[in-house]
């Protein structure tokens, strides 16, 4: 993104400041005294903003939804905490009567122990709830007066706002927007997702950008917290500036102008040094997360070094609760979990949540036997850092650095094929709780398979594909009938598709989950005759609804218990297959101090 001196520059010109959907809305999301802050700071310049006419619509679209759930929340936070320990006093009470019947020693100490530390936490949140009483109050406050609804009606008053499309134009968008989509050229092909001329969005704001810059005559900074790739260039995950096919094509339609894109935090950054707000609270809660990047990349040996101190500390075998296991190289990495910023007098304090991921290599060691493969060991830990800088200087200091387990998962073979994708991609926390996801698939798949009779289900079911294609061929005619729309909606099932369910070398059921999406709904409507075309097909046929009915509502509910446990995608139901590993293992070390650290060179941001 451009410098502040480019900034400068710019604003020293002819120009427009032209805001997107993104920048009003988390206007809502952000603390009141933030908002307020830069609905201020852009009162200042308001002659220089331009809100695009779908911009604008996008908004008056979302602002209710999003403002009432942000209300929401500020009223609920010390509620749904108390909420969440009363509960858990609860499950412990529960648990410990269970215990209890044991006779186990101590119990009762165990108990009281336990419900001291929830009232010391319940006393924590009440002192939270008193010392930010007024804070909350202010964002509440805020919102219930909706104090962006009456920036943005300002804007609308003076004449900030684009005209609004034209239908004739927006038919001609609407034809060339299929066509940069299709050639995935920028901006907003990734929205191609979204139903309707929403997909466009993105299209009807760049072109008005274009236009309105040619009749101002004006250089545009567009104000954008959309960091998708169809906007930006970017270094890794952090973008810098607009896609050059934009900037090309601005430029061919506005070759003496510039244009440069600004997220919200770097453009109100800029703004407020320039209105001699010096660095406010608010601007460093803004760019706090890009400056603590910044900050930590000059801190990496020193994160690495607490984190390898620590793993010293842990032994494997006693974590989880094994034997004869021991560990190789370790692959570490961290990222930002959460960033927040104290500043009194000239001092800038961050307060920083890592997430941090281990990954090593696991072996089953037995004296005699020479080592084999037992997958990964998956670590996730967290790390706290205290660092502070005086405002304006470009020296920090650590103040603490501390490194503490949060759960820890030995994944299988099988399982880690699955998952091995996530690596260096996500934390480990994620990893972990992926793993847990596709070991109990593959629980639920044996139980499937073991109860459910795969012959009869696959001899019905290419019985249904046969009726289903002339079923399909019957109602062509009729596609205006509710009955027959609803089932050519609800059904994608072919008798090809059914075949391959059950080739040999896929699991019947995955397979056949992944590519049917029809409904016993639709399979009803299917079976009741709105016609007479439809009553001879089935008279026709030899399968009855009864047959359909047996094969789809097993005797047990495994199936049932599968479909509710599972979001896990076409991928990972690969899981059921039967893994199959070959080669010789490597003999493995434990953690230790001098264990080889692998650090990444893409670290996840």
């Amino acid at each position: 993104m451009i410098s502040i001196e480019k900034f400068q520059q710019i604003r020293s010109s002819e120009h427009l400041i032209v805001l997107d959907t993104n920048v009003l809305l988390e206007l809502y999301r952000q603390p009141a005294n933030i908002s307020l802050d830069v609905i201020n700071a852009l009162k200042e310049i308001q002659n220089r903003i331009y809100v695009p006419r779908q911009v604008y619509d996008e908004y008056l679209k979302h602002f209710h939804k999003i403002c009432g759930d942000e209300k929401k929340r500020y009223k609920n936070i010390t509620r749904d905490l108390n909420d969440f320990f009363k509960n858990l006093q609860k499950d412990i009470t529960s648990k410990i009567g269970e215990y209890r019947k044991h006779n186990y020693t101590d119990i009762s100490k165990l108990q009281n122990d336990l419900n001291k530390e929830i009232k010391d936490a319940q006393n924590i949140i009440a002192s939270f709830e008193e010392n930010h009483n007024a804070e909350i109050q202010l964002n509440i406050d805020f919102l219930e007066n909706d104090k962006v609804k009456e920036f943005v009606d300002l804007l609308q008053i003076q004449g900030n706002i684009g005209e609004k499309i034209l239908f004739s134009k927006k038919l001609s968008l609407l034809q060339e927007g299929q066509i940069r989509y299709d050639n995935l050229i920028p901006p907003g092909f990734l929205d191609y997702t979204k139903d309707g001329e929403a997909k466009f969005g993105d299209l009807f704001v760049w072109k008005d950008i274009i236009t309105i810059a040619k009749e101002k005559s004006s250089n545009i900074i567009f104000v954008c917290n959309d960091t998708k790739d169809d906007w930006w260039e970017k270094n890794r995950d952090t973008p810098i500036d607009l896609r050059q096919e934009l900037d090309d094509e601005f430029k061919e339609i506005n070759p003496s102008l510039s244009i440069n894109f600004l997220t919200l935090d770097k453009f109100f950054s800029y703004l407020a040094e320039e209105l001699k707000l010096g660095k406010s609270k608010s601007a460093l809660q803004l760019s706090a997360l890009d400056d603590i990047k910044s900050i930590l990349d000059n801190y990496e040996d020193e994160i690495y070094q607490s984190i390898g101190e620590y793993l010293i500390t842990i032994n494997v075998n006693e974590e989880l609760d094994e034997e004869l296991l021991e560990t190789g190289d370790e692959n570490i990495y961290w990222s930002i979990a959460d960033v927040s910023v104290e500043k009194e007098n000239k001092n800038i304090i961050y307060y920083v949540s890592l997430d941090i991921s281990v990954l090593a290599d696991l072996v089953y060691q037995e004296d005699g036997n020479y080592p084999y493969d037992a997958g990964k060991i998956a670590l996730a830990l967290t790390g706290q850092i205290e660092v502070t800088m005086e405002e304006y200087s470009t020296i920090s200091e650590i103040k603490t650095l501390s490194v503490e387990k949060s759960d820890i998962l030995h994944i299988e073979p099988e399982e880690w094929g699955i998952v091995k994708h996530m690596e260096n991609q996500n934390p480990c926390k994620d990893i972990i709780s992926a793993s847990k996801n596709v070991t109990k698939i593959q629980k639920n798949a044996e139980q499937l398979n073991n109860t459910v009779d795969i012959s009869n289900l696959k001899q019905t079911l290419q019985q249904y594909a046969t009726l289903y294609e002339g079923l399909a061929e019957s109602i062509k005619p009729m596609q205006t009938n509710g009955v027959f729309s609803e089932l050519a909606n609800q059904t994608s099932i072919s008798k090809k598709a059914l075949s391959a369910a059950f080739e040999p070398k896929n699991n019947a059921l995955a397979e056949l989950a992944n590519q049917t999406s029809i409904s016993k709904k639709a399979l009803s409507a299917a079976f009741e005759p709105k016609n007479n075309a439809l009553a001879e097909l089935t008279n026709q046929t030899s399968i009855s609804k009864k047959a359909l009915s047996a094969a789809f509502e097993p005797k047990n509910n495994a199936l049932a218990e599968l479909a509710n446990q599972t979001s896990i995608s076409k991928k990972a139901l690969s899981a059921i297959k039967p893994f199959q590993f070959g080669g010789t293992a490597e003999l493995k070390k434990p953690f230790t101090a001098n264990s080889k650290i692998i650090k990444p060179t893409d670290k996840p941001e």
